[in-house]
């Protein structure tokens, strides 16, 4: 049985791709429709767009962000799409699509990482993360009938292939900047830069494996289920920006250690849990050991960096998080959990709904029971068995083989 996620992607018949990962993501996933009987046109804003989709048709986005919608409207009296397709729903032009859609019935796909990582990929329509049309209501989901488990191929995304494509898209971009004199990118787009970063990012683990060798046995002996874990998340990340009250992860951390310092027992233990992705690009060590001795907790914070986060989970108390899609990991584990930004997981029953300064002696355990179902909704109607780089999807290669006579035409849009 294939997943709703992936019925929902086919529904349509004309398909324009804007921005997709870093990658060959979208242009591979077009020709993948192209394969179904479908009609699909990407649309390159920059020249690492333009590179991944240089064999096939394209539709190149030359003006300013203010004039997209009308290029779309007058795009679409030449290919009559059906459905828009991005990747990340923040992004200023995906923002603009999405409203552009919604006032001519068009509809918007939107892909993000998955919500089940590591073997699955988002796709919701509408919107992903707090954007998520996905009932919050604990009620909705006691109610359900049972639903079916569907197979799940465990798949690992390649960090090789990931940061391989990120820089290429990075330089590509760079050295035909000229070309797109209107694009702005969602992020730092400096092709130098994030290498630094990257290279910064090679020696910090190296350097933390070493430093942090005998941490986890600290908290796997005297400190298991004594410690909160608070997770971190990638600076820029759009779940910080568009879907919590935070500017910066440091105003976070400094809310989080305050309310410690302050409500916490004082035999409980804080670990703040650096993110991978963020490794060459922010260190916060010395502001949490500022605030460390500000607020009087610097013997009971610790700092990690490159502790496996399964570990981390199985050992903690309870869990707090921005709105990180670990924080469905912690469920998954069964840990109580603060959220404090917007989540689609954040649901009376499955997250703790006071504010945080209750939340430390708090007596709270999420329903086992209600985040089964949850998951298994989740998993039905949000999630494709795929990973953006690595292995291909085995979920799409079925889909291939049930729906088409010639399974040599088309590619899958995961790259092997």
């Amino acid at each position: 049985m294939e997943s709703n996620a992936l019925k929902t992607l086919l529904w349509g018949k004309r398909y324009l791709l804007l921005q997709g990962p870093m990658g060959p993501f979208f242009n591979d996933m077009a020709e993948w429709f192209e394969s179904q009987d479908r009609e699909a046109r990407n649309v390159v804003f920059n020249g690492g767009d333009r590179f991944y989709c240089r064999s096939r048709k394209y539709y190149s986005y030359l003006k300013t962000p203010k004039e997209f919608p009308h290029w779309l409207k007058e795009t679409w009296k030449d290919y009559p799409f059906d459905t828009l397709i991005c990747f990340g729903d923040c992004r200023v032009l995906h923002q603009a699509a999405k409203r552009w859609a919604a006032s001519k019935n068009i509809r918007f796909l939107a892909f993000e990482e998955g919500y089940l990582r590591p073997h699955f990929i988002t796709l919701e329509s509408g919107g992903v993360n707090a954007f998520s049309s996905l009932p919050r209501d604990p009620e909705f989901y006691r109610h359900l009938p049972e639903l079916p488990e569907l197979e799940v191929t465990s798949l690992k995304p390649s960090t090789r292939l990931r940061i391989w494509h990120a820089m290429w898209y990075y330089f590509v971009s760079w050295y035909h900047r000229k070309q797109f004199p209107h694009y702005r990118h969602h992020k730092s787009f400096s092709p130098w830069y994030e290498a630094r970063c990257w290279l910064r990012a090679g020696w910090r683990k190296q350097w933390y494996r070493f430093k942090e060798r005998r941490v986890m046995a600290l908290l796997k002996g005297s400190l298991k289920k004594r410690y909160f874990l608070a997770i971190l998340q990638v600076y820029n990340d759009s779940q910080i920006r568009n879907h919590s009250d935070y500017k910066d992860v440091r105003n976070y951390i400094n809310d989080v250690m305050y309310s410690f310092s302050k409500k916490a027992s004082p035999t409980d233990f804080l670990v703040f849990k650096h993110h991978p992705m963020d490794r060459g690009h922010r260190l916060y060590g010395p502001l949490i050991k500022k605030l460390g001795k500000k607020y009087g907790v610097s013997n009971r914070v610790i700092y990690v960096h490159d502790l496996p986060m399964p570990h981390l989970l199985s050992l903690a108390k309870a869990v707090i998080t921005i709105n990180s899609t670990a924080g469905i990991s912690a469920l998954i584990h069964n840990k109580p959990l603060k959220v404090m930004g917007r989540a689609l997981y954040d649901i009376k029953g499955l997250t703790w709904q006071g504010h945080l300064n209750q939340f430390w002696m708090a007596d709270f355990k999420p329903d086992r029971q209600l985040f089964n179902v949850f998951r298994t909704y989740l998993r039905v109607n949000t999630q494709i068995n795929a990973v953006f780089y690595g292995r291909k999807s085995p979920e799409l290669e079925q889909y291939q083989i049930e729906h088409t006579q010639d399974i040599t035409k088309g590619k899958w849009f995961v790259q092997g």
